[in-house]
């Protein structure tokens, strides 16, 4: 399909609203998974993040709203004209942060360091994604295909990462882990749903708004929230 036979209406403008407040939920939802997190590493709580079925379902449900907004922003961005200068920044800023992420969390967790997590995954999803923005019927059909044959176990990656911690040392568990598959068949569901114009059209108001603000400065909170819970966790620690 070319992109002249993408209709959007001057009404639809409020879809960057939408996208915005998307992220912004994601995060908050992020955030008090990850207090929930550090509830249980020092000792408050009794619950395992990486093995309780309702906390994995939480954190697929906020990789979820995180990845659907990526491939929104990415149709939003590049579907009528692909700045390569733009795009090419943006790349480099998340590999920048992904590096970051892993020498950090390896000073923490030697033995469960980041090695691909969500801003590692995005780094890499983003660019891919720009390749299926006028193809969305394919990419309802890649997305299904990737979701069905992950669940099936037919199509996965278990064979290229346990190459990768037998000869690279990568470790066999991680603090944050986000797949290839089934993970980038989101960011194509998510390019999907703002071409076909499937978002709802929300108003603004206070609370979508502080949403949306929220959500425009989702890589600098995500980087400093952790930070803060644990500085936060020290000092009451320390006060005890």
């Amino acid at each position: 399909m070319t992109i002249s036979a993408v209709k959007t209406p001057a009404e639809f403008k409020t879809r960057n609203l939408a996208v915005d407040v998307l992220r912004g939920i994601s995060l908050i939802l992020m955030i008090i998974f990850h207090f929930g997190y550090d509830l249980s590493v020092f000792g408050y709580a009794h619950y395992d993040t990486n093995v309780d079925i309702e906390w994995r379902v939480f954190r697929a449900v906020i990789v979820s709203g995180f990845l659907l907004a990526v491939g929104m922003s990415s149709y939003l961005a590049y579907h009528k004209h692909v700045d390569k200068q733009k795009l090419t920044k943006n790349i480099l800023k998340l590999f920048a942060v992904s590096a970051f992420i892993s020498i950090s969390s390896y000073m923490m967790y030697p033995n469960n360091w980041v090695y691909f997590g969500i801003i590692h995954f995005i780094a890499l999803a983003l660019p891919l994604s720009v390749l299926f923005l006028h193809r969305p019927r394919f990419s309802i059909l890649l997305a299904v295909a990737l979701l069905l044959g992950y669940f099936s176990d037919i199509v996965t990656l278990n064979a290229i990462w346990q190459w990768t911690v037998v000869n690279w040392g990568i470790p066999k568990h991680t603090v944050d882990l986000v797949s290839f598959i089934p993970w980038f068949a989101l960011v194509l569901l998510g390019s999907v749903a703002i071409h076909y114009q499937l978002l709802p059209q929300l108003k603004p108001n206070q609370t979508t708004r502080g949403l949306a603000l929220f959500g425009r400065h989702s890589l600098l909170i995500y980087l400093l929230h952790q930070p803060i819970l644990f500085m936060g966790f020290y000092v009451v620690q320390w006060l005890k």
